[in-house]
């Protein structure tokens, strides 16, 4: 992949991280469920992270033709933290529980937008020859797989919210 083509990609990765953070934001405004806004705030600020590494990557590229080094174990908290919510104690969330159907179909869309960046984030993945291009990738893929990790369980809480707090306890009936 050229310059040029490579400086599109990175673009067009821009502004899907660009558009993930606005609708994100967008999400969080409008959900019912505390646990819900909590989850797309979350999500939010992670997108913000994203997009100052690959504008890093696209001002290098643009200035000095190369990419810069990232050292992604140095992330700060707000891109490293991971989706936490769903640790607090099960008798917490048993009393929050509030079924939106508006809060699961921003869930079902965040799903297919998080697997449309992972399989963009792999597509220019088996390209990317450069070794600090191939860490963002790698770095962005891991972080593309824990926010649907984070948003399946979140929908799961919300559409089957008896069967995750079973599943989440670890105990299931014997019968």
């Amino acid at each position: 992949m050229d310059n040029k083509a490579l400086q599109d990609a990175l673009n067009k990765a821009l502004n899907m991280e660009e558009k993930g953070c606005k609708l994100y934001q967008a999400a969080s405004k409008n959900c019912k469920n505390d646990i819900t806004k909590k989850t797309f705030d979350f999500l939010a600020k992670s997108e913000v992270f994203h997009i100052e590494s690959i504008k890093k990557f696209c001002d290098s590229l643009k200035e000095k033709g190369e990419f810069p080094v990232i050292e992604f174990g140095n992330i700060p908290p707000k891109g490293k933290q991971e989706l936490t919510i769903f640790l607090k104690s099960i008798s917490d969330l048993k009393d929050k529980v509030m079924r939106s159907d508006d809060d699961k179909k921003a869930c079902e869309f965040a799903l297919e937008f998080e697997n449309s960046g992972y399989k963009y984030y792999e597509s220019m993945l088996k390209e990317a020859k450069d070794e600090n291009l191939v860490k963002l990738l790698k770095f962005l893929l891991e972080e593309e797989g824990k926010h649907y990790e984070g948003i399946m369980k979140l929908h799961t809480y919300l559409t089957d919210s008896e069967n995750w707090f079973m599943y989440e306890e670890g105990s299931f009936p014997q019968g």
